[in-house]
C-alpha cells in the first residue's frame, strides 16, 4: 500500500477551510506554538495542495520553544520580522480566536508598516 500524507482523515479536519482564498505565494504563518500542529499540517496543505512557498520563523523555535533563553527567543523573533520582508501575505493561525503579543507584532508590522495582505485562519472557514 502506498503512503498519502494528505489523505483522507488527515485534511478532513481542515475540510472546512477554503485555503484558495490566499492568492498571494509567499506566505508566511503567523501563530501561536500552542497550536504547533496546524502549522505542520497547514503548511503541507499549502504547499502540495496550493503550490504556495511557505515560510514560518523558526522549525526549532516551534517545537522546542521551552529550550530557548530569552535572549535566544527575541532574536527569533526579531528574525521573524525581517523574514517577513519577502513575503507577499501572512496567515494567521487564529486558532480558537487566540493570538498572542509577539503574532499582534508580526501582524501590525506586516499590514501597517509593509502593507500587505493579512489572512485570518478563521476567516478562511466557510460558514
Amino acid at each position: 500500500m502506498e503512503k498519502e500524507r494528505l489523505n483522507k482523515n488527515f485534511l478532513d479536519e481542515f475540510c472546512d477551510y477554503d485555503f484558495s482564498r490566499i492568492k498571494e505565494t509567499k506566505i508566511f504563518l503567523v501563530g501561536s506554538i500552542r497550536y504547533r500542529d496546524y502549522f505542520i499540517k497547514i503548511e503541507s496543505i499549502l504547499q502540495i495542495k496550493h503550490e504556495k512557498l511557505v515560510s514560518i520563523c523558526s522549525v526549532d523555535g516551534l517545537l522546542n520553544k521551552e529550550k530557548f533563553n530569552n535572549y535566544e527567543w527575541d532574536k527569533l523573533q526579531d528574525i521573524a520580522i525581517r523574514k517577513l520582508i519577502d513575503q507577499e501575505a501572512i496567515l494567521v493561525l487564529d486558532v480558537e480566536d487566540y493570538i498572542g503579543e509577539q503574532s499582534r507584532e508580526e501582524i501590525d508590522y506586516f499590514s501597517k508598516i509593509l502593507k500587505k495582505s493579512v489572512y485570518y485562519l478563521t476567516d478562511l472557514k466557510d460558514s
